[in-house]
């Protein structure tokens, strides 16, 4: 499923430079529409009479192989609304080319999908009037949403800016594994082969990961290409945030947690020493894989997807199959969390509710509002929501019962996700699918795998991570994108290196020094700041 940024992830902070020189009419400016053209359709469909052109820029998932324009999904709703798309779909770039617009000032007519636009950029450049307030649009033209936002409250939350306006349509996901971060996987095989139990603590961790290093050829092709223990460090899903848990804290991707309504930073506390120097010690025996703090997801699982047999003897992931291949992915189990040295077992509790603010936001440049917010509308539609983000009827699902939808097979040779993103932009579309909405759906099998993940971890699990959509105010915004630069940046080299080389206990007084002169303390304050307030709206 989407794997949503979600707010315990790192801050990203536009640095765009904004200019004025677009121009907003006084009608936008109060969010309200402008007088409907005789070409407008207010209900029913087609939204126009005569075809109109749109311009939208994206953010291309990985997954998808065809053009967005290609995609059915996309071309069935420019059959039903006779408004065509004019795509600008990145997958490469996509940062750069959209600060470009927003200091330049041609923009499109719409932003789109769940990672499109940061936190950051939807304030900023709403309150400079680059994107337009949408709450009139919102009442007038938009049913679908508003009732979203009428019947769930929390989301209205999230998306209201600290102005009190909305300059974004969510994107809303609740499958019901959202608040389950990476699994731990173990090689059954080999651990069969050796005559090894499943490991439950660290100590019995290391002393597998080992075995697994000292045994040469387990998968059997010949080479000793084996790697004990590998990871994409940082990354939510396919990290190692867990097994810092069981040293007592889980750590998270801005390391920032809350606890009993106080804001600190886990890359200062004893826990986060303590898991670093296993980890060191795991690295220092040759037992993760060296490339674990530079590789990206795609390399991951390039080396996961080896067709000479399973080369991981354990590694995290949204489930076995997502990083290892269908076919490797057999010789695999689930790792309950591991228990540390003081019998701690500790994993993260994420938001069950996922929303991003970044689904949809109309600019000052669009001359086309009503058609606009109709059109994304269109996508709120339940059975729309539910082919954008999973796969068209006909193609990844069929229909039973009138309201029923069941998954078709995955064909042969191809994974779960690519299908799913084959005639849809999936992880980089613009919906809402609620507990209802998957009520209505039979699963497939890899959300019902990830569900029976979940059940294994919920006794270990405990929220840390901050609330879900926590909006800052452009000035704290501005700031922490100063201050996090330094502070993020210096934490994860640090990290890192002692991961590799080690000296965490001489170097980690200076280390807290630093952090303090690179200014912590007002890093915290600020996200104390906003937390109180984001608690304090009804």
């Amino acid at each position: 499923m989407k794997q949503i940024v979600r707010p315990a992830m790192l801050l990203a902070i536009s640095m765009g430079v904004i200019l004025s020189g677009c121009s907003k009419s006084s009608s936008s400016e109060e969010g309200a529409a402008s007088e409907p053209s005789s070409n407008f359709n207010q209900t029913g469909y087609p939204i126009v009479k005569d075809k109109v052109t749109l311009k939208f820029v994206t953010s291309k998932a990985n997954q998808q192989k065809k053009s967005t324009d290609q995609l059915k999904v996309v071309q069935d709703m420019e059959a039903l609304t006779n408004i065509h798309i004019d795509w600008d779909a990145s997958e490469q770039g996509y940062e750069e080319k959209k600060n470009l617009m927003f200091a330049s000032g041609d923009l499109p007519d719409a932003f789109f999908g769940g990672s499109s636009l940061t936190d950051s950029d939807i304030l900023k450049y709403g309150t400079q009037g680059l994107l337009i307030p949408l709450e009139s649009l919102i009442d007038q033209y938009a049913p679908n949403i508003k009732k979203l936002l009428e019947d769930n409250p929390d989301i209205k939350k999230v998306v209201t800016a600290p102005d009190g306006h909305i300059y974004s349509i969510p994107n809303v996901i609740t499958e019901g594994a959202n608040e389950l971060g990476e699994v731990y996987f173990i090689n059954k095989t080999w651990l069969d082969k050796l005559g090894l139990s499943i490991p439950t603590t660290t100590d019995e961790f290391e002393q597998v990961l080992k075995a697994f290093k000292d045994n040469g050829d387990l998968n059997g092709n010949g080479k000793k290409d084996e790697i004990p223990f590998s990871f994409s460090n940082g990354n939510t899903l396919n990290g190692v945030f867990g097994l810092y848990g069981s040293f007592g804290l889980p750590d998270n991707g801005s390391h920032v947690m809350v606890q009993d309504g106080k804001v600190s930073y886990t890359a200062i506390t004893p826990e986060f020493k303590e898991a670093t120097k296993y980890l060191n010690k795991l690295y220092k025996e040759g037992l993760i894989d060296p490339e674990a703090y530079t590789q990206d997801r795609n390399l991951y699982f390039s080396k996961g997807h080896s067709t000479g047999g399973p080369i991981f003897g354990a590694f995290t992931g949204y489930n076995a199959e997502n990083v290892v291949g269908s076919d490797n992915a057999k010789n695999y189990v689930p790792l309950v969390p591991l228990k540390g040295p003081q019998d701690q077992q500790l994993v993260n509790k994420y938001e069950e509710l996922a929303v991003s603010k970044s689904g949809f936001a109309i600019t000052s440049a669009n001359k086309h509002l009503e058609e606009s917010m109709r059109w994304i509308d269109t996508i709120y539609e339940e059975r729309h929501s539910i082919e954008w983000e999973l796969g068209p009827v006909g193609v990844n699902f069929k229909e039973t019962n009138g309201d029923k939808y069941d998954f078709l097979p995955t064909p042969e040779g191809m994974s779960y996700d690519d299908f799913r993103c084959s005639e849809s932009p999936c992880y980089g579309g613009t919906v809402a699918i609620l507990g209802d909405t998957y009520q209505k759906i039979e699963l497939s099998s890899k959300i019902k795998t990830r569900l029976e993940y979940l059940e294994i971890y919920k006794p270990y699990m405990k929220k840390f991570t901050l609330p879900a959509g926590m909006f800052f105010t452009v000035e704290d915004s501005d700031r922490l994108s100063v201050l996090s630069t330094d502070i993020t940046t210096f934490v994860k080299k640090k990290q890192a290196q002692w991961v590799i080389d080690g000296n965490i206990d001489a170097e980690w007084d200076g280390y807290l020094a630093q952090l303090k002169k690179s200014g912590l303390d007002e890093f915290l304050q600020i996200y104390q700041q906003t937390y109180d307030r984001f608690q304090s709206v009804k």
